[in-house]
């Protein structure tokens, strides 16, 4: 696993995981279609310049260190933070479109197991 730099902004990075050379989250972000694309950016330059938004309808923890990015229209993204290696950093791990409460679990433990490979083993591309 990889993990490379999507944005770079003023207060906070965004950071995305690579498993066999794909990035999981920009290709789901490029399978979207343009509207909820930038719902999706307007999220992204928030948390660049502000830092994750304090609302729990655009980002809430999940349990595990574990947490959801949220736009209106039902997009999820998964991340965690980048810990001492990478500070004010979030790591997206994947997206998918709103779940329901098993699907949530078992997109969940994937990021878990992005997470604990990241912070055993990843490498910055």
């Amino acid at each position: 696993m990889f993990i490379t730099e999507l944005y770079s902004g003023r207060l906070f990075n965004l950071y995305a995981v690579v498993i066999n050379k794909t990035c999981l989250v920009q290709n789901y972000i490029d399978s979207l279609e343009e509207k909820y694309q930038s719902q999706l950016f307007a999220l992204f330059n928030h948390i660049l310049e502000h830092g994750p938004p304090n609302d729990e309808r655009k980002f809430r923890p999940i349990g595990d260190k574990i947490f959801e990015l949220k736009t209106r229209s039902g997009i999820r993204i998964l991340c965690f933070y980048g810990g001492a290696f990478l500070r004010r950093t979030l790591i997206l791990t994947h997206g998918f479109d709103k779940p329901g409460k098993i699907i949530l679990r078992r997109e969940k433990e994937k990021a878990i197991n992005y997470r604990k490979e990241y912070f055993e083993n990843a490498e910055i591309i």
